[in-house]
């Protein structure tokens, strides 16, 4: 059971992770939001992988919670969800440092 939860875990890393990757391509000049509030421009898609993302993180979450106690789950959340959230923190970085030095 341990091996489906990991399976789910790691494809909805890679969901969310290239949901944030599909928001940087459309949006490359333009700082993104993490979790709240809308860029200029936010393809469906982006929704639709998020979405996914989150119902398999839910699933692995319980799997995980189910069998190395109540804490697992939401922490294999978080840690899931780190590199999507490292790579936007990262093009935001990129974004500001590139418009103060082109003022």
């Amino acid at each position: 059971m341990e091996l489906i939860a990991i399976i789910l875990w790691v494809i909805a890393a890679v969901l969310f992770t290239a949901s944030f990757d599909m928001l940087r391509s459309v949006n490359s000049d333009t700082r993104l939001p993490f979790f709240f509030g809308r860029p200029p421009n936010n393809p469906p898609q982006v929704a639709v992988l998020r979405l996914l993302a989150f119902i398999l993180f839910l699933a692995s979450a319980w799997v995980f919670s189910d069998a190395y106690g109540r804490a697992a789950g939401p922490f294999f959340i978080v840690l899931g969800a780190l590199p999507g959230c490292l790579r936007n923190y990262l093009h935001n970085r990129r974004v500001a440092a590139a418009s103060e030095g082109g003022s």
